[in-house]
């Protein structure tokens, strides 16, 4: 799991924006994006954590301060999707939307299987 630095660390905001660029450039992974600080954030992201174990083509980033993706285009989506009440957003290996997960399904091991499952095969959503 990749935990991005906050904007209260020295230089966050550009290492945050940076390291998620290296996600979007590395064209290998599906990402399953958990936003926010606190208990439930950590709570989603360890259990997508527990999905992605193993498998070399799954990964989680949680991201605690969603406000160092402000400013990137390219990060927008990530933006809105939380602003729509997304919890965990997954992606395609070309970090497209696949599916997005909140209430009881962004902690339920099956949901965050299909998840993964979805934007593992290139499903986007429409």
């Amino acid at each position: 799991m990749l935990i991005l630095p906050t904007r209260a660390s020295t230089d966050g905001q550009a290492r945050a924006q940076k390291l998620l660029q290296d996600v979007v450039d590395q064209r290998v992974h599906c990402t399953l994006v958990v936003l926010g600080d606190g208990d439930r954030p950590r709570e989603i992201a360890s259990r997508a954590d527990r999905r992605a174990e193993n498998n070399p083509f799954r990964g989680v980033v949680l991201i605690p301060d969603p406000a160092v993706l402000v400013g990137r285009p390219a990060f927008k989506l990530l933006l809105d999707q939380q602003a729509a009440g997304a919890e965990a957003i997954a992606l395609t290996i070309r970090f497209e939307l696949s599916s997005t997960l909140r209430g009881d399904d962004a902690t339920d091991f099956y949901a965050l299987e299909q998840a993964f499952t979805a934007a593992g095969a290139g499903e986007v959503a429409r």
